[in-house]
């Protein structure tokens, strides 16, 4: 059985229900660099490209 624990700062996020794009491309910098020491550089690049789309999609004229 896999148990999960989420930090209390992460819990508050997700209860307010919205996410900066700062600390949401943070956190996919570190998942893409802990796949990359895995050997899974494939993913990596395709989170860091997930990166670049969270501010690209922040310029968007609304």
């Amino acid at each position: 059985m896999l148990t999960l624990t989420v930090p209390a700062a992460a819990n508050e996020i997700a209860i307010a229900g919205k996410v900066s794009p700062l600390l949401l491309a943070d956190r996919l910098i570190t998942l893409a660099q802990d796949a990359d020491r895995a050997g899974y550089s494939a993913t990596a690049e395709r989170l860091i490209k997930l990166v670049n789309r969270v501010f690209d999609e922040g310029r968007r004229p609304t």
